[in-house]
């Protein structure tokens, strides 16, 4: 890849994700399908970047349902941690920002932001550990993405965790936004479990992926 800090990005960025996964607990299907169905019908909140130093003067919102809680992300780059059941529950959303560093005398254009979202280049999203699972090229908000999905085990303070995450990064004006949504649980949970929870969730991870709106872009 041409910027070596693109890398460091994503590897800052999942250690970041890693200590939050830590403190999931475990939730029922069936509340997530009435989280996706008070999506559908308009029952949601909307976060805002405003006023946020770790948005790098960006302003992003996103959409979660009611059923889900906020609170402010206690990690560096990390803004938004949203979770469901009220913040009790096993799934996870998180929003973060991070820069990127242009060498001194040279250029980043949209054809190189595009070339960050390359096939070849979507593994290098996934931490040290994970398992790639699938990914591909995409636009949020009009904005060159991508989504990854990958599953990992963790080690946490004793717990070993197994997880599943599906991660949105999107470029605009020599930043990246790293969305990310996933569920775990602990290792004693067969992944075959963490798997068929993760893809009760993963319609409702889309949707709120697709809610973020980059309003930078119109006020330019």
């Amino acid at each position: 890849m041409k910027y070596l800090s693109i890398s460091s990005l994503k590897m800052r960025y999942f250690l970041c994700l890693s200590l939050a996964v830590a403190f999931l607990l475990p939730n029922s299907a069936l509340a997530q399908m009435s989280a996706l169905d008070q999506f559908f019908s308009g029952d949601r909140v909307t976060y805002s970047s405003i006023g946020n130093p770790k948005a790098k003067g960006l302003e992003v919102t996103f959409e979660y349902p009611t059923s889900w809680g906020g609170a402010d992300g206690k990690r560096p780059n990390m803004l938004f941690q949203v979770t469901s059941e009220k913040g009790r529950g096993l799934e996870i959303c998180n929003l973060a920002i991070r820069e990127i560093i242009i060498p001194p005398g040279e250029s980043f254009t949209e054809k190189d932001a595009a070339e960050i979202f390359n096939p070849g280049e979507l593994k290098d999203f996934v931490p040290q550990g994970g398992v790639f699972i699938d990914g591909k090229q995409t636009k949020l908000d009009g904005q060159p993405a991508a989504w990854i999905k990958f599953r990992q085990e963790i080690q946490r303070a004793g717990m070993t965790l197994q997880t599943m995450f599906v991660l949105f990064p999107v470029y605009y004006d020599r930043k990246l936004i790293f969305f990310s949504c996933g569920v775990g649980d602990d290792g004693d949970r067969s992944l075959v479990k963490v798997e068929q929870r993760f893809n009760l969730a993963f319609p409702l991870f889309r949707q709120m992926a697709n809610s973020i709106i980059i309003h930078s872009r119109w006020k330019r």
